[in-house]
């Protein structure tokens, strides 16, 4: 059986929310492939400049000569950032294998999506789960109207089973 596990990176609270269940459904069918991923939006994707200005060439106007204009200096591309999250984010996977799934066959992935429950369901859909297991936040209200719910979207369009970890979910 594979076990897909999406794994919200941004939020600390969720993996020790959910990877008891993930534990415990190793344990009840042996040779499981656990399959961690996460989902990164490439709009949340920025280089870096520095903080400090470095001098620009002068601007000459005719035969005067303007004060040089100054402008940060780029330190890390769009692109170069893109690889960096995505490398940390792998790093990150492999560092909750090591401490939560000792002993599972664990593999990670990372996926760039703006669209993250879109995203989750096309990985399983290709082959890479038997069944997806995430946790929630189960907000409700406002708050949920506001952040939506990668959970609800999964469930509602999934093609597999989906089990769902609440914030008060026994261990």
């Amino acid at each position: 059986m594979i076990v897909l596990v999406p794994i919200p990176l941004d939020d600390p609270n969720m993996v020790p929310a959910v990877m008891p269940s993930v534990r415990r459904l190793a344990s009840l069918a042996p040779g499981s492939e656990i399959r961690l991923m996460s989902v990164l939006d490439p709009k949340a994707v920025h280089g870096v400049s520095t903080s400090e200005f470095g001098q620009a060439p002068p601007v000459v106007a005719g035969n005067r000569q303007l004060s040089p204009g100054t402008s940060p200096r780029v330190v890390e591309s769009h692109g170069e950032a893109q690889e960096r999250m995505h490398l940390e984010a792998s790093e990150q996977l492999e560092a909750i294998a090591r401490k939560e799934l000792e002993g599972v066959g664990v593999t990670v992935s990372v996926a760039w999506s703006g669209h993250a429950a879109d995203k989750i369901i096309e990985v399983a859909a290709s082959g890479a789960a038997d069944v997806i297991v995430m946790a929630t936040h189960g907000r409700t209200g406002l708050s949920h109207f506001l952040t939506g719910s990668v959970a609800e979207a999964v469930i509602r369009k999934a093609d597999r089973p989906v089990l769902v970890i609440g914030p008060n979910c026994a261990t």
